[in-house]
This record gives structure tokens, sequence and C-alpha cells, in this order.
């Protein structure tokens, strides 16, 4: 066992220890991906025994606490640390973090948020502040350089992101899950995480690396004043979309147009410096994606000043999905993978530039697919054809291309051992074979384990779900809450409304329910006319968040969620539009409709 440790998590050479965390990140990227492709498949065929939601959640805690945390703290270790003071406490917070992560893989898919992975969670995010405690500790002693301050900013933007995780525990034991202040908690988490310690250390260490060679930026302390104020008011955007004020929409405009303003005044230059420079074409072509991504960011978000259009940003799920995956493929990971090859921490190969370009056009292509399809959706125009097969080939990509750089990392892995041992004998190289093995096995375990996550999903622990007694739930009423209080159902299905209805559901429905019985993000709508009167389907549509505030049956359907359904300013028309088409639906798939009124 202590051999097989030592392989997986070497600390006699700092060049074989920096080449074994990059490696157990890609690995995490790798499985990330893969989970993101299934979530695609949900859209094109059946796939049973797995609850999307617990899929979902495995697939973001991988991504964004295997891969980003991993990559990124490996990049600000091994730019900013000695190379002799490396081993000391970095490398057991090292193992901490892909323990950690390896139980949240083998836990969110089972059980979702329950007693084990929220376990090994809180261990992830305890292994961060010890990252937190010695990088600030180490910063200390440094030269504050810009790179240098914007990585300080991303190390305390990790810190304040978690605030937002210990707040779930008493929001929800004292006001409940459905409350605003829980899901805004959440999103602080996200915030903080992507536009804070995401964008800043990216920024950082590609600002850092060009310091080294004598090319420092002019940033002084009144443009990194914007850049943090840009960052905490920002924010706003989530408060609007839990409470839409007038203040809050003000806030938010004038919080995007001062972060685009700090985003050029650190990118301008940085343009420059790449073009210039003689590091390799692929590092310049991933570093130059990164800093185009990261000024569409800011461009995007700057047209947020728009009230209408902020509100749209979180409506349409398309946008959603493409601004995140902007700031965790484009800017970080490209960032990253650019700041690695410039820094030869991996070394370039024909296999090494075939696995970065098979992410490039994934990205690009993906990214296309996802902004023109909410595009299409807000213009009302429908969906593009064979869309969801289209983004999952194209999804397809990402796994192949990190298979690829992982070959190269294998590759660069077993020759870095090579190179430190001048005398090469039997027992020698049966430690590279042995070495060999141990890394693929490792890849392998958890790549098995992707194919067996099957089984119990859709259950939840018992230890995240609130019991609430007959005597404190109030009555649901089978109609709802809102102005709806009948409905005209007709003797049969009326054609031309329920064409009227489902250009609604293409245009806002369809990023999160399906059209048969699986959950997707909510509830799949087969059946809905059955178990629910049109009254109570009418009033959800048109009054949502009185629904999920005061209605028990609404709450109950949020709890199972955990995704909170945003008021798309739907009239009373367009959604007896929406039940129309929901009853065509339900007497095509289920064979019978409007059992609920009979």
């Amino acid at each position: 066992m202590n051999r097989m440790l030592s392989y997986l998590f070497p600390f006699d050479s700092e060049k074989e220890f920096q080449i074994t965390w990059i490696g157990w990140a890609f690995t995490f990227f790798f499985i990330a991906s893969l989970f993101g492709l299934l979530m695609r498949a949900f859209h094109l065929v059946e796939v049973p025994w797995l609850a999307y939601k617990n899929i979902l959640h495995t697939h973001s805690h991988i991504a964004l606490l295997g891969w980003g945390f991993l990559m990124l703290n490996a990049g600000i270790v091994f730019s900013l640390i000695r190379k002799k003071e490396i081993n000391k406490g970095y490398g057991w917070l090292f193992i901490g973090g892909v323990i950690a992560v390896i139980g949240m893989l083998f836990s969110f898919p089972f059980q979702g948020y329950g007693l084990i992975s929220i376990s090994f969670s809180t261990l992830q995010i305890l292994v961060s502040y010890g990252f937190a405690a010695k990088l600030l500790k180490a910063i200390q002693l440094l030269e504050k350089t810009p790179g240098v301050r914007l990585i300080r900013w991303a190390i305390l933007s990790m810190v304040i992101s978690s605030l937002g995780l210990w707040a779930l525990g008493p929001i929800s034991s004292s006001l409940g899950r459905m409350h605003e202040l829980y899901f805004m908690s959440i999103q602080w988490f996200l915030h903080f995480q992507l536009n804070g310690w995401f964008v800043f250390g990216v920024l950082g260490l590609v600002v850092l690396f060009f310091e080294n060679r004598g090319l420092t930026i002019k940033w002084s302390v009144w443009q990194e004043i914007i850049l943090v104020i840009s960052l905490v008011f920002t924010y706003a955007l989530v408060i609007t979309w839990a409470n839409p004020s007038p203040t809050a929409f003000a806030i938010n405009g004038l919080a995007v147009i001062l972060q685009l303003l700090a985003y050029l005044l650190i990118i301008t230059p940085l343009f420059g410096f790449v073009s210039k420079s003689g590091i390799s074409k692929l590092a310049k072509t991933l570093l130059f994606f990164a800093l185009i991504s990261l000024f569409i960011k800011g461009l995007l978000q700057a047209i947020l000043v728009l009230p209408a259009v902020a509100v749209m940003s979180y409506t349409i799920r398309m946008y959603v999905i493409g601004f995140l995956h902007l700031v965790l493929l484009g800017i970080m990971t490209l960032g990253l993978g650019g700041v690695a090859i410039a820094r030869e921490w991996i070394d370039e190969s024909r296999v090494l530039k075939s696995g970065w370009l098979f992410i490039l056009i994934a990205f690009v292509s993906s990214e296309s697919l996802l902004f023109l399809q909410g595009t299409l959706i807000w213009a009302r125009l429908g969906f593009l054809s064979d869309y969801h097969l289209w983004l999952f080939l194209a999804s397809c990509l990402f796994p192949i291309g990190i298979l690829f750089i992982l070959r190269a990392v294998i590759i660069q892995k077993i020759k870095s051992v090579t190179h430190s041992n001048s005398k090469i004998s039997i027992q020698n190289n049966s430690k590279i074979k042995t070495m060999k093995k141990s890394l693929i096995l490792s890849i392998g375990i958890l790549g098995i384990f992707m194919t067996s996550c099957g089984g119990g999903g859709t259950s939840e622990s018992s230890a995240t779900t609130e019991t609430v007694t007959a005597n404190e739930t109030p009555a649901a009423s089978p109609s709802g809450i809102g102005e709806i209080k009948s409905v005209d159902l007709g003797t049969g299905i009326d054609a031309k409304l329920a064409e009227a209805g489902l250009a609604i559901v293409d245009m806002k429905c369809t990023a999160c329910h399906q059209l048969n019985d699986k959950r997707l993000v909510g509830p799949g709508f087969q059946g809905v006319t059955n178990r629910r009167r049109p009254e109570w389907i009418m009033n959800m549509i048109t009054n949502v968040d009185v629904m999920l505030d005061q209605d028990p049956t609404a709450q109950k359907l949020l709890e199972e969620c955990l995704t909170r359904m945003p008021n798309q300013n739907i009239t009373q028309a367009d959604a007896r539009g929406v039940l129309e088409y929901l009853r065509q639906n339900d007497e095509t798939k289920a064979g019978v409709r409007d059992a609920a009124v009979k």
C-alpha cells in the first residue's frame, strides 16, 4: 500500500510531483466531461436507473472542485512557491483534495446531497482553507506585483465563496430549502468561485508568467479597486432574480460596466505580451482563446445593463450553461493549459496538440450551439433541427481530447522517472512499468466506476430531507394560488391554441422539462394534467414566485428539484395555450388527459 501511494503521490522529485498533480487534475476533468456527456444523453434517449439531478450535482462538483480547484492550485503553487518548500505541507493538502473529490464521485451519483457527499464536500472546503492559509502566508513575503495581487484576490474570493455553503445549513433548518436565501447562498458560492477565484486566479497566473519574463502591466491601486468592486456588486444580478427591483438592476448595470473596464485595462496589454512572446504556438493559441473568452464574458455581462436582457440571461437556460462554460472551459481551462505549456510543466508533443485541438473544437462548437439556440428561443423562433444531437456530438470531443492529454501526461511521467535515475537496472525498469500500470489503474478504476453509478440514484438521504408535520403544513388548494380560479376546457383539444402553446413551451420550458415522464432539471410534463387541476397549472405558470413561497405542492416539487423555477412573465393567454398543449401531450403520450378534474 505504501509503495502504491508513493507511485500515485510522489514527493521525492518536484518535477515528478508536479506532473502527478496535473495528471490527477486532468483525470477529474475527463470524468466530469463523461458526466456532462451523460447529461446531454438525457435529451436524446431514455437513461434508466440514473437521476438527472444526481448526475448534474456530480458533474458540477467534479468540474469545479476536482478539475478547477486542483489545476488552479497547481498553477499557483508551482508558480509562486520555491521548489524546496513545495513538499512542506502542499503534498498532503493535495492528497486531501484528491480524496475529497473521489469521495464526492462515489457518493453524489447515488444519493445526491446526503450525509456522505456532504461530508466529503466539507473535507474539500477544509482543504481549500489549508491551501489558502499557506499560500497567503507565502504571498506576504513576495513583492506585491500585479500578478501576485491578483492571485491574492483570487484566494480571498475562494474563501469568501465558501461562506455561501456554510450558510446553507442554518438557512435550511430555520427557513427551509425553498426560501430565496437558500438559493441566493448557492449563487453566492458560484458567483465568487467563477468571477473571483477562477477569473482572478487565471489572470494572476498569466500576468505573473510575463512578469517573470520581465514584462509587467501597469495596474494601479484604483484599477484594482474597480475590479474588486465590480466583483462584489455584480452579485446584484442574483438579487434581481430573487427580487427584481429597479435599485438592484441599477447596481448590477453599473457593476458590469466597471467590470468590463477593469478587464480591458488588464487584458489589452496581455494580448500584446502573448503575441510578442517567444512561447510556443500552442501556448499562444490557448492564451489568446482564454483572453478572448474573458473579453466576451465581460461584454456579455455589460449588455445586462438593460433590465430586460438581465432577466433573459437567467431565464433562458442555454445562456446560463453557455456562460458557465465560457468561464470554466474558455477562461480557466484554456488559460491554465496555456500557462502550463508556456512554463513547460507539460511537454509538447503531437499527442498533446491533438488533445487541445479536440478541446478547442468542442468548446467553440458547443458554445456556438448554446448561444445560438438561446437566441432563437428569445426571438421565439423555436429549436434548431437536431439541436440536442449536435450538442451531444460536439460534447463527445471533450473526453476524446482529454484522453489525448492524459496519454501525453502519462508518457511524460514515465520519462521523468527514467531521467531521474542515471543507472537503469532491472529493478528500476520494473518500477517504471509498475508506475505506468498504477497510473493507468488509478484512471481505469475511476473510469469503471463511471459505468456502474446506477441504481438507487433517485433517493435522497434522510439527512437532507426536511420533515414537516401535518399541523405545520397548510392544506394545499387543488387550484393553487393566483388569479386563475376556473378554466373552461371545452369539449376537446383546440389545435390552434395548442400550437400557440407549443411555441411557448419550446421557447421557455424544454431546457428544464422533457415532454415524457422523466425528470430533467424539473419534472417531466407527461401526465401533468392527470395529476394537477388546470387552475393549478396556469397559476404555477403565471404566479410562480407566490406558488413557490406559499403553495405546499409547489414547495414539495421545489424541494425535490432543488432548482427554483424562474418567473418568465408569461401572460394568462399564453399560459392557457401552454395548458392546451400539455393536454394534447397527455392525450398523445399517456392516452388520457384531464383526469385531475374528473
